[in-house]
Parts: C-alpha cells; structure tokens; sequence
C-alpha cells in the first residue's frame, strides 16, 4: 500500500446504522429472534486471494532492537493479521464468497448484508449483517439458527 494513493483498498463495507435498525425492526415487527455472533479469530481465518485487487505482497523483518535468534530473515505475511490496513477487506470479501456459497445474496446496496430465502437448508429466512467480524442474524425460526 502507498500513503494517500491507495487507502480505498484497506476499507471494507460495512452496512449503515440505519440498516441495523431496520434488521431490528424487522425482527420486533415479524417475530423474528436476533443473534449477535462474534467470528473469533475471524483475520487469520480470512484469505487474501478474495481481495478484488489481488494477493499484496507483505514482507517484514525484525526491528533492529528485536531478540531473535537469527539476523537477516525477511519474513512474508501469508495470512490476514489484525492490524495490516487491508485485512478487515481481505476478511470481507472471504465472508462474501461464503455467504454466496451458503445461497445468500447481497441485500440490495449493502455490501455487507446478505438474505437467503427459504430452502432445503433453511427453513426460514435468514438476514446477516457483518460490521467487520461482528455479525447480526434474524431468523422467525429459531432451530434454523442452530
């Protein structure tokens, strides 16, 4: 990444707060139940050959004042890590294309929300919103969500 060129590349969508509380009412207005789940370890858990732009390239050595038992090894980042600018979009984009394997489509504008009508999998419909590794699911069946 290059300061002030590429910044857009590190930024992942992420849905508005008027989309939670229409997941919200949603639910309260059609008895539906609400789950707050939480990915853990959700960036190492991401893939970066899902980012649009491609795989970037990551290396990084030792700072100088590091104990480490060998001097001169560069090291390549394989995996998203929290903290590298780009990650929160790499575990996006690794999100989307589960989501779409699992029969769900993007909901409307919102990159981040996904809808999956009623099928041989799910009984119900499903509506998941993710704001990074925090995700939002309604469903008016709850053994659906189990």
């Amino acid at each position: 990444m290059t300061q002030g060129e590429d910044y857009l590349d590190a930024l992942a969508p992420v849905p508005l707060a008027t989309t939670g509380r229409v997941v919200m009412a949603l639910a309260a207005g059609g008895r539906r139940t609400i789950h707050s789940l939480d990915i853990t370890q959700a960036f190492i858990q991401s893939e970066w050959q899902y980012l649009p732009e491609g795989n970037p390239s990551l290396i990084f050595i030792y700072p100088p004042n590091c104990v480490t038992e060998e001097r001169g090894v560069v090291y390549e980042v394989l995996k998203p890590l929290y903290g590298i600018p780009n990650s929160a979009r790499a575990l996006h984009f690794t999100l989307d294309d589960f989501m779409k394997s699992q029969g769900f489509v993007a909901a409307g504008f919102e990159d981040s929300v996904w809808v999956c009508e009623p099928n041989e999998v799910y009984a119900e419909q499903l509506i998941v919103s993710a704001h990074i590794d925090d995700l939002l699911v309604s469903c008016a069946d709850l053994p659906t969500l189990d």
